[in-house]
């Protein structure tokens, strides 16, 4: 697992793929995940009766586990009582309910105990792989009051797509304290991502948008990003990650000749259908010398563009791993 993601997965070294499909999170930036027992009448784990931080894993599977019954906001009351939560600093949630939807949401018991999390700066939003409902089943409500409850919030990791595609997961607004914004969905609508550039996080360091697949939903295009790629409201992102994106190769030839480019560390356009014509544009456009790494893992370059990239960029960290020679091009995430 790349330690800058945030996540480790159980079984899988596989930064994003790992955790979307198979395994739920084990760390989650930096912290073991621990699990809050579904049965009342359970021990506390150890990990968190001694004191030490954690991130609390939350689930509410009411079809497996329906010895307790609990819908989540029972299950986020009991976790309120039983915990300290004046010391909460980080939240995962997984499965919330059958239909994986906004009823019984995570942003809407969060925002009604916010005066009770004075600590909360992580939260993670539906941990959940293929095993449990697949991404684009995952429909959330609008991210924003979260944002707006938890103005110290530094973390925010949310997982599937907008229930209302013509409602933005995030609303433009302005937060002085997020550090790391990450939107893994197989199904992200032109709206949500245009959204997402009128806001302002000038503390924000990470940012990832998975695009998706449009048969799902996931109808973004290199247009719907040209006033995020200006960098205006963003003055410390250095990781910036347009992924998983059919339309990969405009995306590219966006960045090539993006303001933004040049403040970046790392630059991640994996999991999509990068192909030649996309790599050429960015070799056509702007250095990228002063890149730490540039992430195009799951791709569809020929092994001369791959030859190409490696001697004009010998500097940086090039992942080209995960060639896909396939006539048919495909994002890694899409249902």
């Amino acid at each position: 697992m790349d330690a800058g993601s945030g996540l480790v997965g159980a079984a899988d070294a596989t930064p994003e793929y790992g955790p979307v499909n198979r395994d739920h999170t084990t760390e989650f930036v930096g912290l073991p995940v621990v699990a809050f027992p579904l049965d009342p009448d359970a021990p506390l784990p150890v990990a968190a009766e001694d004191g030490r931080s954690v991130a609390w894993r939350l689930e509410c599977d009411v079809r497996w586990r329906a010895q307790f019954g609990h819908t989540l906001p029972e299950l986020f009351d009991l976790f309120l009582r039983r915990v300290d939560a004046a010391r909460v600093e980080a939240v995962v949630f997984g499965v919330w309910s059958t239909e994986m939807d906004s009823g019984d949401h995570p942003v809407q018991v969060l925002v009604a105990a916010a005066d009770r999390l004075p600590a909360l700066r992580r939260v993670f939003i539906a941990d959940v792989g293929s095993q449990d409902i697949e991404i684009s089943w995952i429909a959330n409500p609008p991210v924003t009051p979260l944002l707006e409850s938890f103005p110290r919030l530094e973390e925010l990791w949310v997982r599937g797509g907008p229930e209302d595609k013509d409602v933005p997961i995030l609303s433009a607004i302005e937060h002085e304290s997020l550090r790391t914004l990450v939107l893994q969905a197989g199904n992200l609508p032109s709206e949500t991502i245009r959204s997402i550039g009128q806001c302002s996080f000038p503390e924000l360091e990470r940012l990832e948008i998975y695009f998706g697949d449009p048969y799902y939903g996931g109808t973004g295009s290199a247009d719907d990003v040209r006033s995020l790629l200006t960098g205006q409201g963003l003055p410390k992102l250095r990781y910036l990650g347009l992924k998983n994106a059919v339309v990969q190769d405009a995306i590219a030839a966006a960045l090539a000749g993006a303001p933004i480019v040049e403040q970046l560390h790392t630059l991640d356009l994996s999991l999509g259908t990068l192909g030649d014509d996309g790599a050429a544009a960015l070799l056509a456009g702007q250095s990228l010398g002063h890149l730490r790494k540039l992430d195009l893992h799951h791709h569809y370059l020929s092994q001369e563009m791959g030859d190409r990239l490696r001697h004009a960029l010998p500097g940086v960290e090039i992942d080209l791993s995960g060639q896909i020679t396939d006539a048919d091009r495909y994002v890694a995430v899409a249902e």
